[in-house]
Order: C-alpha cells, then structure tokens, then sequence
C-alpha cells in the first residue's frame, strides 16, 4: 500500500469471510506498474510484501481496474472443534 497511493487519492481494503475462506483485496489508483513477487537481497529495505502474500495465502493474483489495480488473497480457513 506503500507505493499505490496517490495524494488526494483513497486505496480500499475489503474483507470477505465465508465459511470456508477468508479473501482479502486492496485497490489502489495507480495502474501504470502491475505489482510482481521479486527477489530482494538481504540489505533491501522493502520489496517483501507480495513474498510473505505467496507464502501465506491459498491463493492470490492483480488484476488491473478501470483505474489502478487490485491485489487479492484468500485463505483457506479450517473448521474448529465445536465445543461439548
């Protein structure tokens, strides 16, 4: 979210949980670059955040928007033990 906003500018987070999955995605404005996982080296400050996505989530993609881009995630969730 660091790099997609725009002064004046609003990017969303939206959250989607249904039984089996929750899905997260951020919007953002800016569109003229399409986000990618990159390979950092250790003295790189930033450049992580899709890497920790890729690891972390069932699934994931970008899709570009009418104006800007959206990035998503899911997460596959588990189904607790119900109490006695």
């Amino acid at each position: 979210m660091r790099y997609g906003s725009v002064p004046g500018r609003l990017f969303r987070v939206q959250l989607t949980l249904t039984k089996t999955r929750l899905r997260i995605t951020v919007s953002d404005p800016r569109g003229e670059r399409m986000p990618r996982p990159r390979r950092p080296s250790p003295r790189d400050k930033h450049g992580r955040g899709l890497l920790i996505v890729r690891a972390l989530a069932a699934r994931w993609g970008v899709r570009e928007r009418t104006v800007g881009k959206e990035i998503w995630a899911e997460l596959d969730l588990t189904a607790s033990p119900t109490e006695p």
